[in-house]
This record gives structure tokens, sequence and C-alpha cells, in this order.
């Protein structure tokens, strides 16, 4: 049965020459072997295109995007997408070998779902794991939590019936971030989600992601609308984008948000977490790397010493 099965993989690409290589050649690496990569260039002035181009590989496709933000390159992909299933995969980011194998295999064999989320973990620049997301240690239905704007893992981690996502029209272009939370919400609307706590998704933190380079009250405004929006129709039907009356964004701030002190906060959680767990040489070892990473930041030093004191 998986023989016949295609995965469309759809891939959003702009300015990624650091890390186009790594993310396709972690695709090419799938166990699965039966799937398509979608890459949609949108407006890179980079090596990025030429780099992709360079795998000989029939399954990579390349679209030329009309850098009118994500959501719109995410839906180019969906309109060429040949595929039963469809998994999202920014140019940054990796994919584990089995990934595809595990969600493929199991939504073969739950029909009654519609997707399959897992958990995923952050890297740094120099793809070194900063910390792994303690989304759940268990196989559980996630639709509930979903539908009251819960959003425990990364749309990168989800594997999606491609009829199902169609039906929703794709990804609402009002949304110039957020998009993936908006995604999953809408998701949950329309069918059964499940939650495997293998990890699936490899997400990297840097100041040139597109995370990192838009104003942080632009992400946090969208991402509140997505749950707005989602009781809105909860309650009424519909949501105020549906209906032509969408809240206008704010003004922005500018100011980007530093992917160094995100990366400094997952590795002191993450030390702390092994130092709970009684792994105190790993939890010191995971300490240093935010103290090297900011070295004058007085967090980094307070949480060393409260690991080397602390039994």
């Amino acid at each position: 049965m998986l023989g016949g099965t295609l995965v469309s993989i759809l891939m959003p690409m702009k300015n990624a020459e650091a890390y186009i290589q790594e993310t396709l050649q972690s695709l090419l690496n799938q166990s699965f072997l039966n799937f398509e990569i979608l890459v949609v260039n949108d407006g890179s002035n980079d090596n990025s295109q030429a780099l992709a181009e360079g795998f000989a590989d029939s399954r990579i496709k390349i679209l030329q995007g009309g850098c009118e933000g994500i959501s719109a390159a995410l839906n180019m992909a969906l309109e060429q997408a040949q595929g039963e299933y469809v998994c999202r995969c920014d140019a940054d980011d990796l994919y584990p070998p089995e990934r595809l194998m595990q969600q493929v295999n199991w939504l073969e064999s739950h029909s009654d779902y519609i997707a399959v989320a897992g958990k995923f973990s952050s890297l740094d620049e120099k793809s070194r794991v900063i910390a792994e997301f303690n989304t759940g240690n268990k196989i559980e239905d996630i639709t509930q939590e979903l539908l009251q704007g819960d959003t425990r893992t990364h749309l990168g981690t989800f594997l999606i019936k491609l009829s199902v996502i169609k039906e929703l029209k794709g990804f609402r272009e009002y949304f110039v971030t957020a998009e993936d939370i908006d995604m999953q919400l809408r998701l949950a609307e329309q069918g059964n989600i499940s939650y495997l706590p293998g990890n699936m998704y490899f997400y990297r933190i840097h100041n040139s992601s597109i995370t990192h380079v838009q104003s942080s009250n632009k992400r946090e405004f969208y991402e509140q609308t997505a749950r707005d929006f989602l009781r809105q129709r909860r309650r009424e039907g519909f949501d105020q984008l549906e209906n032509g009356t969408p809240p206008d964004a704010p003004v922005m701030d500018n100011k980007p948000s530093d992917s160094k002190a995100q990366v400094v906060g997952y590795l002191l959680g993450e030390s702390w977490r092994l130092h709970v767990n009684k792994n105190k040489s790993k939890a010191v070892d995971v300490a240093f790397r935010a103290c090297m990473t900011m070295p004058l930041n007085w967090r980094v030093w307070k949480n060393i010493i409260m690991i080397l004191v602390k039994s």
C-alpha cells in the first residue's frame, strides 16, 4: 500500500543558501521514498536556487513565487501538489530520517484521522540540537485541545490529508506570520488529529529566519488573532476574516527578536530539565553552551552555579 502513497512536501524558500543543501539532503535521506518536494523560491537574491538545482533528483521541483509572503508561497506549492498527504519543511529546517515512514504508516492504518503530528526539537546555526520540546510522551488525540486554541507543537511536524487542506483553500494570506497556528486550529475543525511522541522536526533558530526578521508585536498580534478567530468560529460559525472585516495590524515596533536570546532561553530550560532528571554532567555541558552563546548574560552564570551547587 505504501508504495503507491505519494507525499507532497511544501518548502517556501527565501535567501536560504546557508542551509538549503542540508535541508534538502535531510528529505532525500528519508526511509520513505515516494515523495515530491515543491520548493517555492520566493524572491531569493542569493545562491539558494542554484544550490537547490544542484541536486540531480526529479523529486525536487522548483517554482517561482511572487514575493507575496509565506502564505502565498505555501499556497503556490499546494496548487501543484499531487500527493495523498502533505507536510511542510522550511528551507532552513530538517526532518529526521524515519519521520515520513512513521507518519504515513500511522495515517494509513487510522483512516478516521485527517492528520498526525509529533514532537520537535530546536537547532542552532551549526545544526546542534538545543532542546527537544516537552510536548507529550504518549500517543493521544489532540483535536479537542486545538479546538480550545492550544497548539502544543509546530505545524512542521504535521502530516495532513491533502484533500482536507485543499477543502480549507490552503493558507490564509491575511496572516503574514502565524499562518501555521491558524492552519492548525482550522484543521481541528475538519476532523480528528493525533499526536505521536517521536521527534518529527528540527526547527532552526537564527537571526535571518522569517520568524526573527519580523517584529515581535507583529507575531504576537497574528498569533492572538488566529486564536480569536477560532473562538469566533466556534461561537458564530464564521470569523472576521471570513466576514471580510479582519482587524488591522497595529503599528509595528520594528524590533526583531534576537535569536541568541531565544537559543539561550532554550538552553537554560534544557539544562535545568536534565538536572532535575539527575543527568548532571549533561546539564552542566548544556549550561556552558548557554554561557558560550551569551557570556555577558548574568542568567547563564546563575544557572551554572545553581546546577553545580544543588544536589
